[in-house]
C-alpha cells in the first residue's frame, strides 16, 4: 500500500450501487460511511450488502454508521428555494406547509427576536424578526439557496437536547443488525453522552468502535475526557465552524489531531475537503493543500461527503485525494513525529515504541504485528513507523476495524494455539498476498500467550524464509 492515510466516504445517490461502489474501493476507499441524516434502511442495507460481497483479503472495507444526533433540521420543500438579502421569510414549528418548517421544540423556545440562525454549512443567513403565535418572521441577509433537510443553527447558543434521540436508538438497531464496524454520535458534549451509547449498544451485543464528532465548542473544552471514553475522534468541520468562531476552526483541528495521536487512538478530519469537487472535476489549491496540511499534522484519516454522496464526481475525488495524501506522506516528517510521541505508561504502548525504533534502525521491510483487539497495531501506528504495518487479526470485527488506522494493512487468521504458529501463519499469509518476500527482515511484535488482549510483551527480529 503506498498510502497510508486512509480514506472514508460517504455513501449516496451519487455512488450508490454496487459499479458505483466498486469504483470507489478501485479508487482508493477504505470506510464507506452511511449517513443516517439522509435515505432510509431499505437502501443502506443494500450498500452494506454490496460491500460485505467485495472479497479483500487485506485492507477490508470498513462500514460506519453516522447516526444523525440533535440535528434541527428543515422540513421538506417541494422544490429549493432561491431568497435574496432582504427577502422576509415566514418560519414556524407547527405548521409544515409555512416557508420554512422547523421542527424541535429546544430550538424553538430558545429563538428570540434579533438572533440570527444559519442554514446548511452556513451558506444562508436569516435574522429573527418578530414573533407572532407558532411563527416568526426572518429576513435573509444572505443570497442563497435553501433545500430540503438542511441543518439550522442557531448562533451563539446553546440548550440541553438528549444526546441520543429517538431516531438515534432505531438506527442502532438497524446498525446492529447489519454489524456495523463503526459508529458515530453526532453533537457529543461530554464523555457521558459515549458512556451512554455503550450502555445501549451492550443490550444489544454490539460492539463497534465508536467515533465521537467534534463539532460543538462544549466538546472541544472536554475533549481530554472525551478521548478517554471515546475510541475514535472525529474533527466535524462544518458544525464546528458554525459553533465557533471560524478562524479559530484550524488551531482546533491541530490541536485535537494532536492530542488523539499522544492518546494512539484514530483521528478523522472531515468536512468540505474537496467541496469544490461537487461540481468540478479539479480541486481548488487551497483544498489540496488542506488536505496536504492534516495528513503533515499528523492525521489517520481523511473524510469526503457530498463529494461522493451527491457530487457529480465522486470517483475522481477520491483518486485526487489519494494522490494528494500519497505526496503529503513523502514529506512527513516521521523522525520528529516519533521523537514527539511519548509512550502510555502500559506493556502495549511501550514495545510499540521499542519494536517501531528498532525496526527503523534496522531498516526492515515491516512491521508484522499480531492482535486479538486491534490496540497493538493502533499503537504501533501510533509512532508512524516508516515502514508497512501489517497486521494479522483471528476476529472478523477486529479485521475489519483496521481499516481506519494509519498505514495498518490487515489479514485474517484463524484463532492462534501458539506464538510461533501465529508467526509462522502470519508470514505464509503475507507472503501470499506479495506484501513480503523471501529475504525481507522484519520486525514481529506480539503477545505470549497469543490471544490475550492487552498483553503486547513480545518483540522479535526475523529474516522471512
Amino acid at each position: 500500500m503506498k498510502r497510508r492515510t486512509k480514506i472514508v466516504c460517504t455513501l449516496g445517490p451519487a455512488c450508490g450501487n454496487k459499479a458505483g461502489i466498486e469504483a470507489l474501493v478501485t479508487a482508493g476507499m477504505n470506510v464507506a460511511r452511511i449517513n443516517c441524516s439522509h435515505g432510509d434502511w431499505e437502501t443502506r442495507h443494500q450498500w452494506i450488502q454490496e460491500i460485505r460481497g467485495m472479497v479483500r483479503p487485506v485492507a477490508p472495507i470498513g462500514i460506519l454508521v453516522d447516526l444523525q444526533g440533535p440535528k434541527f433540521r428543515i422540513g421538506e420543500l417541494a422544490t429549493p428555494l432561491s431568497v435574496t438579502a432582504g427577502q422576509t421569510l415566514t418560519i414556524s414549528h407547527k405548521d409544515p406547509s409555512a416557508q420554512l418548517y422547523i421542527q424541535g421544540k429546544e430550538i424553538w423556545e430558545a429563538m428570540k427576536t434579533g438572533d440570527k440562525l444559519l442554514l446548511g454549512d452556513g451558506d444562508v443567513e436569516l435574522k429573527l424578526g418578530v414573533e407572532t403565535g407558532s411563527e416568526f418572521a426572518a429576513k435573509v441577509v444572505t443570497n442563497g439557496v435553501i433545500k430540503s433537510r438542511q441543518g439550522v443553527t442557531l448562533v451563539g447558543k446553546s440548550f440541553e437536547t438528549a444526546a441520543i434521540t429517538e431516531k438515534d436508538l432505531m438506527d442502532v438497531i438497524e446498525a446492529a443488525s447489519a454489524k456495523a464496524d463503526f459508529l458515530a454520535l453526532s453533537y457529543v458534549r461530554r464523555a457521558a453522552d459515549l458512556r451512554e451509547l455503550r450502555r445501549i449498544l451492550e443490550k444489544f451485543d454490539y460492539h463497534p468502535q465508536i467515533v465521537a464528532k467534534i463539532e460543538t465548542q462544549q466538546a472541544v473544552k472536554e475533549i481530554d475526557e472525551i478521548l478517554k471514553v471515546a475510541d475514535i475522534i472525529m474533527v466535524a468541520r462544518g458544525d464546528l465552524g458554525l459553533q465557533m468562531n471560524l478562524e479559530d476552526v484550524p488551531l482546533v483541528q491541530k490541536k485535537i489531531i494532536r492530542k488523539c495521536n499522544e492518546a494512539g487512538k484514530p483521528v478523522i478530519t472531515a468536512t468540505q475537503m474537496l467541496e469544490s469537487m461537487v461540481n468540478l472535476s479539479r480541486p481548488t489549491r487551497a483544498e489540496a493543500t488542506d488536505i496536504a496540511n492534516a495528513i503533515l499534522d499528523g492525521t489517520d484519516a481523511v473524510m469526503l461527503s457530498g463529494e461522493t454522496a451527491t457530487g457529480r464526481y465522486p470517483t475522481e475525488s477520491v483518486k485526487v485525494m489519494s494522490k494528494i495524501a500519497e505526496a503529503a506522506e513523502s514529506s512527513f516528517n516521521y523522525d520528529a513525529h516519533f521523537d514527539s510521541m511519548e509512550a502510555i505508561k502500559d506493556n502495549t504502548s511501550a514495545v510499540a515504541e521499542a519494536a517501531v525504533q528498532l525496526a527503523t534502525s534496522l531498516k526492515v521491510k515491516a512491521i508484522l504485528t499480531t492482535t486479538t483487539s486491534g490496540l497493538t497495531p493502533r499503537m504501533v501506528s501510533k509512532f508512524r513507523p516508516r515502514m508497512p504495518v501489517l497486521c494479522t487479526a483471528w476476529n472478523q470485527n477486529t479485521h475489519r476495524q483496521m481499516s481506519i488506522a494509519w498505514g495498518v494493512e490487515t489479514i485474517m487468521l484463524d484463532s492462534p494455539d501458539t506464538m510461533d504458529d501465529v508467526a509462522d501463519r502470519a508470514i505464509d499469509g503475507f507472503l501470499k498476498e506479495r506484501l513480503l518476500k523471501v529475504g525481507d527482515a522484519i520486525v514481529i511484535t506480539a503477545g505470549v500467550p497469543a490471544g490475550k488482549v492487552g498483553n503486547t510483551n513480545l518483540i522479535m527480529v526475523e529474516t522471512v524464509k
